[in-house]
């Protein structure tokens, strides 16, 4: 009995500590992490190696607005995207 109610304790601790995780998947090659309210706003993260030994990551947002990717490796950057370089007036 007192087993039954360690263990009891430990899954309500366990759910507890974590309660905004929705996926926390990893493997050796990739990964995926997403936290919020399900349905409502999540944000994640999902990385994975490609074939070439590359390491890519996507970071993103989730939410009533739709989709967005806040930060990646994955698509390069064009150059209207990049902070324009001050000029020297010498």
């Amino acid at each position: 009995m007192k087993v039954l109610i360690l263990f009891a304790l430990g899954l309500v601790a366990l759910v507890a500590a974590r309660p905004s995780d929705i996926i926390d998947f990893e493997e050796d090659h990739m990964e995926h992490e997403q936290e919020g309210v399900a349905g409502t706003a999540v944000e994640g993260e999902y990385s994975w190696v490609a074939p070439d030994g590359n390491e890519y990551h996507v970071k993103y947002v989730a939410d009533q607005f739709g989709y967005r990717i806040v930060d990646d490796n994955v698509v390069p950057r064009m150059r209207s995207d990049m902070p324009e370089a001050e000029e020297d007036d010498d």
